[in-house]
């Protein structure tokens, strides 16, 4: 009996030895396993953004105020248009005038040329009619002679020798008309050659009048010409700069809506932030545990949707301010967003 009882003892013994073998064993096993986990899963802290979140208000009004950015430069772009488009114009008409301008120049020049012309047919013309009224004259003056005579001689009524002599005096008076005549178109002549000469740029003759109106409004119509295409250079300068400016707002409502912040502005949204220290194994795909203490009975609890570009300065797992980026999360159980700290496990 008593042999029987130590035997007993015996396989007692070697029992509990086997069990607190076997426990101590899965003790480690699970120890190491737990720490392996730790040191190869990446630590993220959890982010719930949603419409009422500070952040995503903040990004709200950034994004306002981009648009209201945009809308400006675009009237601005708008207006430059607008400007070029008077200055384009502008230019055609006054190009059109300065056409109109040196045109008048030739009509007055070609006016003047037939008044030359003129003048010069006139002056042949006058002497031609000085030299008949000379030869006129001279008859005339011999019949008044003779009418003198025939009258003493009592051949002739005195009424003949008057018309003798009223005749001699109508051809004075129209060779005194025909001097003053040829003596005023002489004068135009002259005032017409000179006018030639000048407005044919010779600096010989003064500067006519019209010539100095004409050069007057062809300086001030090219003055108001260079003025409108500087105008138009700085407008265009201007335009480029809108473009530029488009641009870059563009670029930036795309980098802001690309953003989790912006994305959660209409619905809410599961995120993390992930430092730098632990992006290794942060990829889209990558199973998402939820751990007691952050370390122990972890259960999977969604997937990384995906890591978003871009650098952020945040909170770490551990409360200290790093720099990293969001990651968008694909929770099964969202309650797992209101923990302090999440694992992702590389893939």
């Amino acid at each position: 009996m008593e042999s029987d009882a130590r035997a007993r003892s015996g396989i007692g013994a070697r029992l509990f030895a086997l069990v607190a073998l076997a426990a101590s064993v899965s003790i480690v096993s699970c120890v190491g396993h737990t720490t392996y986990r730790a040191a190869t899963d990446s630590f993220i802290a959890p982010i719930i953004l949603s419409p009422d979140n500070d952040l995503v208000l903040g990004n709200k009004v950034k994004l306002a105020e981009l648009d209201v950015e945009r809308d400006k430069t675009l009237a601005e772009a708008a207006e430059v248009d607008a400007d070029l488009a008077a200055c384009a114009t502008a230019i055609e008409r006054l190009n059109e005038l300065k056409g109109t301008v040196e045109g008048s120049l030739a009509w007055t020049r070609k006016v003047n040329a037939r008044q030359t012309t003129a003048g010069a047919g006139d002056l042949k013309t006058l002497d031609a009619q000085r030299a008949a009224l000379e030869k006129m004259l001279d008859k005339q003056k011999t019949a008044a002679k003779d009418a003198k005579a025939n009258l003493q001689a009592g051949v002739v009524a005195r009424a003949d020798y008057e018309r003798e002599v009223q005749s001699l005096r109508q051809l004075k008076l129209a060779l005194l008309e025909n001097e003053r005549t040829r003596i005023q178109s002489d004068a135009q002549m002259q005032q017409a050659v000179l006018a030639e000469r000048s407005l044919a740029g010779s600096r010989a003759a003064p500067m006519m009048p019209e010539r100095m109106l004409q050069q007057d409004q062809a300086v001030r119509v090219e003055l108001e010409i260079l003025k409108l295409e500087s105008e138009a250079r700085a407008k265009r300068a201007e335009k480029k700069l809108d473009g530029e400016k488009l641009a870059k707002l563009d670029e930036v409502e795309k980098e802001l809506k690309a953003r989790p912040l912006f994305r959660a502005v209409d619905r809410k949204l599961d995120a993390a932030f992930v430092p730098y220290t632990q992006m290794e194994g942060v990829k889209a795909g990558a199973d998402v545990y939820d751990c007691v203490w952050g370390l122990l009975a972890c259960r999977s609890v969604g997937k990384v949707a995906e890591v978003v570009p871009g650098e952020v300065i945040l909170p770490d797992p551990w409360g200290s301010q790093a720099r990293g980026q969001y990651a968008i999360l694909d929770l099964r159980d969202h309650e797992a967003a209101r923990s302090k700290t999440l694992r992702v496990r590389p893939l």
